[in-house]
């Protein structure tokens, strides 16, 4: 019996019912423990929306990330996989038609739209049988930032197909990698505002200080006056609530690049580095993987480590949770990623059990006579700089606390690979693997506070079989 002339259409339009209730239980399943996040439906006769994801940023001075997504599906019987593409890469070739793809571009034009492209894996599986498959043999995923791909594509020379990169794979491993990138892009967005252009002294010191050779520069001059003189006297161009978070994010990047200045003053002499980061605890731990300032301090125990022997470099990373089942997936994917950016810098990373008080100071030890120098202490509701004043502790203070945090190890890359943590972290290992290319359109652009960590993506690292 021959099929009916509106088989297709219904097979596409169940497919596409199970590719959206596919996609909400892979929302719902990434972001378990990542509480308060939302999961909603946005009703497509009014925007070409399919559903407003929010996710908390776990630290409460930063906003959350809000993700917008159109989801569409096909089977991969109607893709083409091209080596060349217009991309300059290779990718999926989509045919969805002008009208579909002049509402995309409509949709990203109103504000960011990210597009969930679910590719039905078994073509022999009838659609309206997809929902007794488990989630993860349905289909495979792929994501394109639109804007991003409007932007940087001559879209109407083609306006009735779709290009998406073949390494734009969305797994939890990417997703938990958008959230990061979000993260530090709303984050430093307040540094980018109009309205600093109103103080151009301020925006000059923001484009040194975020400049991995001109900060040192900078700080040769100012050291931690910087913060306690320097940025201050922007105070009065700005309200309270806006200046505290120029006066933040400005001044962590001047502290990254005191430091850093140390590190290399004595770099001849230093033979240890080791540091318990209480970064990890919260969504700051997303600056690790994205953010420029953080990207220079972490190169910095590379440059001066360079491949001797003799050179020691440790981060101890407390979990935020005694028990790790309660940390969110999302973050917990994130805290892996940090692991193998670190061990690509020559840089060994622990997770360990928090302590049960001062989890959000710092504490480290520098060999070679620089010892210990506080510089901030994190909570969930803020930070304070240290900077030098005050402490009580003793350098046999610092060390006890390292070598009590490192006896309580809960995983590092000498315990095992990435089968080893997706045990531990209660995933599969696939939702681990990342892309052996680096995915593009996929991310917010790049900028003077955004880098993307490129090093996770290295074909010829060690990253990719860990």
């Amino acid at each position: 019996m021959s099929a009916s002339p509106n088989s297709g259409g219904l097979n596409a339009e169940q497919r596409g019912a199970a590719a959206e209730s596919t996609f909400r239980d892979l929302m719902l399943l990434w972001l378990a423990n990542a509480l308060p996040f939302q999961v909603s439906t946005v009703v497509p006769d009014t925007q070409k929306i399919d559903f407003l994801v929010r996710i908390p940023s776990l630290w409460s001075v930063a906003d959350q990330v809000e993700l917008k997504w159109q989801v569409k599906s096909t089977s991969r019987d109607k893709v083409n996989e091209v080596e060349q593409s217009p991309l300059g890469c290779a990718a999926l070739r989509l045919e969805l038609g002008r009208k579909s793809i002049e509402g995309l571009y409509a949709a990203s034009t109103a504000g960011q739209l990210l597009l969930a492209l679910a590719v039905q894996r078994d073509v022999s599986v009838p659609a309206y049988d997809l929902m007794y498959l488990p989630p993860s043999d349905r289909f495979d995923w792929y994501v394109l930032d639109m804007g991003e791909y409007f932007r940087a594509t001559r879209w109407r020379n083609h306006p009735d197909v779709l290009y998406v990169p073949t390494q734009n794979k969305l797994n939890l491993a990417t997703f938990s990698l958008l959230w990061s990138a979000h993260w530090v892009n709303n984050f430093f967005r307040v540094l980018a505002t109009p309205q600093l252009l109103a103080v151009p002294e301020l925006v000059q010191d923001i484009n040194t200080v975020f400049h991995e050779r001109d900060s040192l520069h900078l700080v040769r001059d100012f050291g931690w006056s910087f913060l306690q003189k320097r940025l201050p006297r922007y105070r009065g161009e700005f309200d309270e609530d806006e200046f505290a978070k120029i006066n933040f994010r400005t001044g962590l990047a001047g502290a990254l690049g005191i430091i850093r200045e140390r590190l290399y003053d004595a770099s001849s002499y230093i033979d240890v580095v080791r540091n318990y980061c209480p970064e990890s605890l919260y969504g700051t731990a997303n600056l690790w993987l994205f953010s420029t300032c953080y990207h220079h301090f972490m190169k910095a125990t590379m440059d001066i480590g360079g491949g001797r022997p003799d050179f020691f470099s440790e981060r101890l990373l407390p979990l935020p949770d005694v028990d790790i089942r309660l940390v969110p997936r999302i973050h917990l994917v994130a805290l892996w990623h940090v692991i193998l950016r670190y061990r690509h810098l020559g840089t060994e990373v622990r997770l360990v059990t928090p302590p049960k008080d001062g989890a959000g100071e710092d504490y480290s030890f520098y060999g070679g006579g620089i010892g210990y120098f506080p510089w901030i202490s994190l909570a969930g509701d803020g930070a304070n700089w240290e900077i030098e004043i005050g402490s009580t502790r003793s350098m046999v203070d610092n060390i006890d606390f390292l070598e009590s945090r490192a006896r309580e190890t809960q995983f590092s890359l000498d315990q095992g690979g990435r089968a080893e943590v997706a045990r531990l972290f209660g995933v599969r290992e696939s939702d681990l693997l990342l892309p052996s290319r680096m995915p593009t359109l996929m991310f917010p652009r790049e900028n003077l506070f955004l880098r993307y960590p490129v090093e996770l993506f290295d074909p010829d690292s060690r990253l990719i079989s860990a």
